[in-house]
């Protein structure tokens, strides 16, 4: 997003209220920066997101423990590291703020489910997903399905996978971050029969929308969302193709 000059303006209020220790100034500066302007945040800014964050936090804002989780998870704009990342996430799971818990516990989950720097703990992925999960978190939903998909830690269910992942897609719009990984799974479902007949035409479609939306992801800069593209690029061809034969189209 470019920064127009009304938000110049308001960095420029905000920086000047940051200095008369405004804590609502501090947030929103750097959850402005964090999300609306990435592409402009400099070492100097990054150091500056944190300490407003740090700020908040001892003063007692658990949303500013779940963005410093994020911000080290995802090492955009500081290291990586994954431990403080999980201490933080683990600190924003206590917050009266429903959205910020339910992220919080999901973030959790992805630190366990792909052994962020920590073992590998699929009992206690599954359990932080599903605290997110029951209050109908799309993320969260979709992590779930995949433990029922692949077996990890509970029994392999194929079709209850399914079952969660079309819950996940209830929950959320096409502009949603999750949008890209819910459709690719129902996708691939969809494409090889997982969990159901098997449906080239719903695998076209869905397919589809999950490529859309991982270019949408990877112009907003998600870290992982490029490793994505590839796999949904295949299959969707794969979906393409199959369609086409059964039409009894010439492929070239």
């Amino acid at each position: 997003m470019k920064m127009s000059t009304d938000d110049k303006y308001r960095i420029a209020v905000l920086e000047k209220q940051i200095a008369d220790g405004d804590l609502d100034a501090m947030m929103a500066f750097a959850q402005a920066y964090h999300c609306d302007f990435p592409e402009y945040v400099t070492p100097d800014i990054a150091r500056k997101m944190v300490t407003c964050y740090e700020t908040c936090l001892n003063a007692g804002n658990l949303t500013a423990a779940l963005n410093l989780g994020a911000m080290y998870y995802s090492g955009e704009f500081i290291p990586r590291n994954f431990r403080k990342a999980i201490r933080y996430y683990e600190q924003a799971t206590q917050s009266d703020d429903t959205e910020t818990q339910l992220r919080a516990w999901t973030n959790l989950g992805y630190c366990y489910y792909y052994g962020r720097d920590i073992p590998v703990d699929d009992e206690k992925a599954f359990n932080c997903y599903m605290r997110a999960a029951v209050q109908r978190d799309a993320n969260a939903l979709y992590k779930v399905g995949d433990m029922y998909r692949y077996g990890r830690y509970v029994a392999k269910d194929e079709q209850l996978a399914l079952i969660f992942y079309r819950q996940a897609l209830r929950e959320i719009y096409e502009n949603h971050p999750m949008y890209a990984d819910v459709t690719k799974r129902i996708g691939e479902c969809a494409l090889y029969g997982i969990g159901m007949e098997k449906d080239v035409y719903t695998a076209l479609k869905m397919l589809a929308r999950a490529e859309v939306a991982t270019y949408v992801k990877i112009r907003e800069r998600d870290p992982f969302a490029a490793s994505l593209l590839p796999k949904i690029k295949k299959m969707l061809d794969e979906a393409r193709s199959q369609v086409e034969s059964a039409l009894g189209l010439d492929p070239s």
